[in-house]
């Protein structure tokens, strides 16, 4: 009886937070048993493996284009990497320039899409779409975002749903007594058609 090879991740965002975390250091345990990864041995895996692999997977994410790779990196991308320069005023840590240049990318892609015919300006949809891909009990509040810009809380409101109806879809509702359908949006979508890709190369169950 023929018993399939396993996989190395469990999913396509455990594989994306593993390629997007990864920064050429050793990937061991506890983080592997995090990532389920039932195939990485008691060192986990390092060096070229481990850089061949989040090259491999982010190959992948690149040919979903730059709207789907972008909302991926927001995602699973870590916001801080660690900083070395050991100067006396640094923190320890400094922001992923990656994960910045995706939130960027998506806070003037709003602008044309979810936002469009909207008054903002470049700050407050950072803000918006930073708030989407945070978690809730780490979000800003619409009250405290409408206080520092100066702007009607329901205005801040109104617009923060619509740029998380673009990243996250709509349910299925009633309109008008008529059943819509569920929408989905680009987070889900990108997230399945990585997790089809991936599963094509045997790298996610």
């Amino acid at each position: 009886m023929n018993m399939a090879e396993p996989t190395l991740f469990k999913d396509g965002y455990q594989a994306l937070v593993f390629a997007f975390n990864h920064a050429g250091q050793t990937i061991d345990r506890p983080m592997m048993n995090r990532l389920a990864a039932p195939t990485v041995g008691k060192g986990g895996m390092a060096g070229l493996d481990a850089i061949g692999q989040a090259g491999m997977i982010r190959s992948q994410v690149k040919k979903l284009g730059k709207v789907s790779e972008a909302v991926l990196i927001a995602r699973t991308a870590p916001r801080d990497r660690p900083c070395e320069c050991k100067a006396p005023c640094c923190s320890g840590s400094k922001l992923n320039r990656e994960w910045v240049e995706a939130i960027g990318y998506l806070a003037d892609y709003v602008r044309t899409t979810a936002l469009a015919g909207c008054t903002t300006n470049g700050i407050l949809r950072t803000e918006y779409v930073v708030r989407y891909f945070t978690h809730k009990k780490l979000r800003r509040t619409i009250e405290s975002i409408a206080k520092d810009h100066d702007i009607d809380r329901n205005t801040v409101s109104a617009h923060a749903g619509k740029v998380n109806v673009l990243f996250a879809g709509r349910p299925a509702r009633k309109v008008k007594n008529e059943y819509v359908p569920a929408e989905p949006g680009l987070e889900s979508l990108a997230l399945m058609q990585i997790e089809e890709l991936l599963r094509d190369r045997a790298v996610v169950g």
